[in-house]
């Protein structure tokens, strides 16, 4: 009998902690509003990366403005965005990129969201395709690629805004 009585208040036991444990899922530490360092006036960009894994992109230039949105993973110490293109027509950039040859700058004239469309504005659509970025101090960085190598400047989000 008092083994069974043991066994009873032991399961008891692991029944009341386990209710006790709250499943708390850490939030990310990219879940924020980053903003644009690096970029000189009048460039401004903002990202915000949610915590339901979206992300919305949203900048300009003089008179140019472009966004984005789409899904986020966090692998490790990496976070990878991907767009989901719109059904709307926008002229479409790839991200991240800085340097171009000059058969590429003609081609990316013709490269829209929706194949043979014709935009409405000069709001242009950002395409992230597999984007890294890492946290450096405070800083979200993007993971250059290997590739990219005509430029030293790197693409850099802080969590305040640049004083302009």
């Amino acid at each position: 009998m008092k083994v069974t009585q043991f066994i009873f208040c032991l399961l008891l036991s692991n029944v009341v902690l386990s209710c006790k444990k709250e499943n708390i899922k850490q939030e990310s530490v990219f879940v924020k509003t980053w903003y644009d360092t690096e970029m000189d006036i009048p460039y401004m960009a903002r990202f915000e990366i949610n915590k339901d894994h979206t992300f919305k992109f949203i900048g300009g230039a003089c008179t140019a403005s472009f966004h984005s949105n789409g899904n986020w993973v966090e692998n490790n110490d990496t976070l990878i965005l991907n767009s989901v293109l719109p059904k709307e027509c926008f002229q479409m950039n790839e991200f991240g990129k800085m340097c171009y040859s000059k058969e590429e700058i003609e081609k990316l004239r013709f490269i829209k969201t929706i194949k043979d469309c014709d935009p409405k504005n000069d709001d242009s659509f950002e395409n992230f395709r597999n984007e890294k970025f890492y946290l450096r101090n405070d800083s979200l960085i993007l993971k250059k690629d290997k590739k990219e190598k005509c430029t030293e400047k790197e693409i850099v989000f802080f969590k305040y805004e640049k004083q302009r």
